[in-house]
């Protein structure tokens, strides 16, 4: 099969993490693979996208540069602009940059770091900043009134991580005036039976409560303080279960009213703080879970926030995103998302060579290793490696055999650099090439 020498770019140590059969297989489910030999092709886009989130100060052009730096072999290539980099990423599409994200996105921590078997998972929003176009401003919306809109048109992205590998899970993207409930609502992946969800007072909803609840997921959540009053039952260590019924002031007409759910409720004070805290949770063994340990644990939710911190501030590295569509920014923030668990995988298979947990190694030299190994020579390629014959270059391209190797007459004697001059291949109406003439030697006539 051809392989087209743009193929050959790899992303350093990511390749192993996105391997060209993998890209290949979430290309051809999303319907994206071309139907004719494309020098632009579609998983070349792919590690292109993967590669503008790893340098994003850096143009469209200036990154291709940084990723053929990797291979020395490769020449300049004809016809490759922006415009037909955009025209590529257009191709693409974001679907298939989701459902890599989604076949990439796996749990990296331990069983040491389970809390009674469960894996503890958060779930949060964050604001990412878009370009100011008009279809961005359409899809995305501004913050600030109709009349008054203010800043850059704003996505706001709804995640699950895992609070021990720092590794993103799943994802939804929505715009600046949707609803981190409404939102959150399309995560459905990597929850269930074995894991336990922690997410703060603005993501509660009682219908949320008995969906997750029946997909196995045990949940531990801040409510607020009017919220759960009806006491049921008063528990030995402090706690109490209580009944939480649907407020009737907030039920859409036409819908069915969610029934009540009971649940355990947890009241803290943090030194210092005048605030009480209020968790509600469906663990409702005191004896097994305590009180003590749920209010410790509740205060790993927190890590979700450096995850954000990680993606915008690190990796981000810039206050805007590039992508002037919606499209576009889909397929940024997805991207993003891979690159951030690639990095984090590898952080994870440091720490445990070093026996460490990946919450106490550095994201951004992670980042920077993974940076300078995509930019130096002999990276991984994601063609892996090569069985066959070595692509051919300028250097090593097959040259066809002189006729002083057909007749095997010395290139120095003057009779057979006559005969040549007398059969040039330029024709009798162009001027022959001169002859490179030695002080030793006589003119010929």
């Amino acid at each position: 099969m051809l392989i087209s020498r743009l193929e050959r770019l790899g992303l350093g140590v990511l390749t192993q993490s996105c391997p060209p059969e993998l890209v290949d297989r979430v290309v051809g489910e999303a319907g994206r693979q071309e139907k004719r030999r494309r020098l632009l092709s579609a998983r070349f886009t792919v590690y292109f996208v993967l590669a503008m989130c790893l340098f994003p100060q850096a143009d469209y052009l200036e990154v291709l540069r940084l990723v053929k730096s990797g291979d020395r072999g490769l020449r300049s290539w004809p016809g490759v602009n922006k415009s037909s980099l955009t025209r590529a990423r257009k191709r693409l599409g974001w679907r298939v940059m989701q459902e890599l994200f989604r076949t990439v996105a796996r749990p990296l921590g331990g069983d040491a770091e389970l809390f009674h078997g469960m894996r503890v998972l958060a779930l949060d929003g964050t604001l990412l900043a878009v370009p100011d176009s008009v279809s961005n401003n359409e899809t995305f919306g501004k913050s600030g009134s109709q009349r008054s809109p203010m800043g850059y048109p704003q996505a706001r992205v709804v995640a699950i991580a895992e609070c021990s590998s720092h590794a993103v899970l799943d994802a939804v993207i929505g715009g600046f005036k949707d609803s981190e409930r409404i939102v959150s609502d399309a995560l459905d992946a990597h929850t269930g039976t074995g894991t336990l969800l922690l997410a703060d007072r603005g993501l509660w909803g009682l219908v949320r409560w008995h969906r997750l609840r029946e997909q196995g997921t045990h949940l531990l959540w801040r409510i607020e303080r009017r919220k759960a009053r009806r006491v049921q039952d008063v528990l030995p260590d402090g706690s109490y279960l209580a009944r939480i019924e649907a407020n009737k002031h907030s039920k859409a007409s036409g819908t069915v009213k969610a029934p009540p759910a009971l649940v355990r409720v947890i009241e803290y004070r943090v030194d210092g703080q005048p605030d009480i805290v209020r968790l509600i949770t469906s663990l409702t063994d005191h004896e097994r879970y305590p009180a003590a340990e749920l209010a410790v644990l509740h205060a790993r939710r927190w890590e979700i926030e450096l995850v954000f911190d990680e993606i915008k501030t690190h990796q981000r590295g810039r206050p805007v995103l590039r992508s002037q569509t919606p499209d576009g920014v889909r397929q940024e923030i997805y991207a993003h998302l891979v690159v951030h668990h690639a990095t984090r995988h590898l952080l994870d298979e440091a720490a445990r060579l070093n026996s460490t947990t990946a919450e106490r190694t550095s994201f951004t030299r992670a980042l920077h290793l993974v940076r300078r190994t995509v930019i130096s020579p002999g990276g991984f390629s994601p063609l892996g490696p090569q069985t066959g014959p070595k692509p051919r270059t300028y250097r090593n391209r097959p040259r066809p055999a002189s006729r002083a190797a057909v007749t095997g007459l010395s290139p120095q004697d003057p009779f057979l650099r006559h005969r040549l001059r007398q059969q040039s291949p330029w024709g009798s109406s162009q001027p022959s090439p001169p002859a490179h003439r030695s002080r030793a030697e006589p003119p010929l006539a």
